[in-house]
């Protein structure tokens, strides 16, 4: 029997031998990809963190042009009509949005409401290796102006 032993032992070793070098392989052949699967992820969320800060920047813009109302109108009219002070609405809604230059800035001012779009490059870390240096994104609100009771019992 100690023969057939040796032999399984000796057959197992020259198993483990043939096999010791694939580990390396495998781990060549996958850590490009685990770090392009890392890097994409921490690249997305750098991304999807920008676009989220430039819709609040949006949506706070716009919320405070749909603010400025047009006092004299409205007095004028006994509270029945509510417009909008539009250079002032336009003029609080450029401020709000701040004079950031890498920010392209789109304001349209209606009677009723405010538009604001904004856009920018976000830099990326990752995706700078394969020539993919700013991601643009984009971000559009609207708001319009209310008064007085719209819904709800008498």
């Amino acid at each position: 029997m100690r023969p057939q032993r040796q032999a399984s032992i000796g057959r197992a070793g020259l198993l483990w031998t043939a096999q010791r070098g694939q580990a390396i392989v495998w781990m060549a052949v996958m850590l490009p990809l685990f770090l392009a699967i890392v890097g994409l992820a921490a690249d997305g969320g750098l991304v999807f963190s920008a676009r989220r800060e430039l819709q609040n920047v949006a949506d706070s813009a716009a919320r405070a042009g749909a603010q400025q109302i047009d006092v004299r109108a409205y007095r004028e009219s006994r509270g029945r009509t509510v417009v909008l002070d539009q250079p002032s609405a336009r003029r609080v809604a450029r401020s709000a949005v701040g004079q950031n230059a890498s920010r392209d800035i789109r304001i349209d001012v209606e009677p009723s409401r405010v538009q604001v779009g904004l856009s920018r490059d976000a830099p990326t870390s990752f995706l700078r290796l394969i020539g993919i240096g700013t991601v643009r994104v984009t971000a559009a609100a609207t708001a319009e102006i209310r008064h007085g009771i719209e819904r709800g019992e008498p």
